[in-house]
């Protein structure tokens, strides 16, 4: 490893980020926000001390380079998102981001393909509904039409958005061509660290995690009309009591996940009862359902059957149900030679680690699912508690995440160098 960058540097660099939307309750870092402007201009400036030379693009993704490279040039990809769930913790992502720059300013020698550090803006879902905003726009997927359609709950455009971001420095003009992304570099591979999110790797006692799939994701917003009548007068059964409905329908989706047993989840993240009052009969509730699976066709499976039994519930309690899609992704495996490499390279290392499916939607599936070799290199997340203000790992097992990723792509870049001159 070349010069100072050491445990100390990656503690003070988190440390340092958790700053930027700290309010007490956790870290609320949402896309292209004051705080997410604040933490990348910081990153930024960070880098630069160590070396690198920073630029931003259309998209508000930062990337940390060596100085000199040539925009489109073929280069290994490292790093993850900026931003944050509300009231969420300090590690998810922010490790990932940090990890890339100090893997890029370490530098592989000397020769061969360069590393670039890249800090997504936007991966989480948690201002807009679509989520891996950063990554689709750093390989060019999207249109125009989608930074008008893009809005988060206030009705802001994901291209106002982006003007907020860029007044600050925080992003370039986006393309007036056909489409208003175009990637930056030429990724030949992307290698993104992050915490597990789960409480698999600690409870095995495992040091890495080495990731061989992500799971795919459906999101729906769903909204049950009842009727909304004053709760003293109304007889119980005579009521159509959309929060109840709501209740019934999330109790149905916990169920059908554990009759289909793991790795399927389903979960309601919101439920919003109208119009709230003591005194009154919720006459509408509004849900957010997510539901994974590592099989794509059980997904749809899944999906089809939460529908069924859904509006079966609001039929015969007398409501009306809509069903909106609003996002998804199916399953991605990761690059099989890259995970032969990282597993060899971890009996050399002598690091205990575990093969496993990502239960979370990470960035890295973008990439592969575009056909770029992709990979994820877990730390493990003590108690499993991730998107809470609680979610830690300590420094020296993060650290061992960056030493095993650091020599893994001196490995990956050694491989492609040889296979270039073949």
């Amino acid at each position: 490893m070349n010069g100072p960058i050491q445990e100390s540097t990656l503690q003070e660099m988190i440390e340092g980020l958790r700053r930027f939307g700290a309010d007490g309750r956790g870290v609320t870092r949402l896309a292209y926000g004051p705080a997410w402007c604040e933490a990348q201009r910081w990153l930024d400036s960070r880098a630069r001390e160590l070396g690198l030379d920073c630029t931003v693009d259309p998209g508000g993704n930062l990337y940390a380079h060596p100085p000199g490279l040539e925009p489109a040039a073929p280069v290994i990809l490292t790093g993850s998102h900026l931003d944050t769930v509300e009231q969420g913790g300090a590690y998810d992502g922010a490790y990932g981001a940090v990890a890339g720059i100090l893997l890029a300013a370490m530098g592989l020698g000397s020769g061969g393909i360069p590393v670039v550090a890249y800090v997504s803006a936007e991966e989480e879902g948690s201002r807009f509904a679509s989520a891996f905003l950063g990554a689709r726009s750093m390989l060019g997927m999207a249109e125009h039409a989608d930074l008008d359609s893009t809005q988060d709950s206030a009705g802001v455009s994901w291209r106002a958005a982006l003007e907020f971001a860029r007044e600050r420095g925080c992003a370039s003009p986006v393309h007036a061509g056909p489409r208003p992304f175009e990637p930056l570099f030429r990724p030949r591979m992307e290698l993104e660290a992050h915490i597990e999110q789960g409480p698999v790797l600690e409870a095995e006692q495992k040091e890495i995690g080495i990731v061989t799939s992500i799971i795919g994701f459906r999101r729906v917003e769903i909204r049950i009309t009842g009727e909304a009548r004053h709760a003293g007068t109304t007889p119980m059964a005579m009521r159509k009591d959309a929060l109840v409905a709501a209740a019934e329908c999330i109790w149905s989706a916990e169920v059908l996940a554990i009759e289909h047993g793991d790795p399927a989840v389903a979960t309601v993240g919101r439920a919003e009862a109208r119009p709230g009052a003591f005194n009154v009969v919720p006459g509408e509730c509004e849900l957010r359902l997510d539901a994974r699976h590592s099989d794509s066709a059980v997904l749809g499976t899944m999906l089809s059957e939460l529908e069924k039994r859904f509006r079966a519930i609001a039929e015969r309690r007398g409501a009306k149900l809509d069903w909106k899609p609003v996002s998804s992704h199916a399953p991605v495996a990761m690059s099989a030679d890259m995970i032969t490499e990282a597993t060899a390279l971890a009996g050399e290392m002598v690091f205990s680690f575990k093969k496993m499916v990502s239960g979370a939607g990470h960035d890295s599936m973008i990439f592969a699912g575009q056909g770029v070799p992709s990979m994820m290199v877990f730390a493990p997340s003590h108690r499993g508690i991730s998107h809470h203000p609680d979610e830690f790992t300590p420094m020296t097992e993060l650290w061992e995440g960056v030493r095993f990723c650091h020599a893994l792509l001196a490995r990956l870049a050694r491989r492609d160098a040889m296979e270039g001159a073949k």
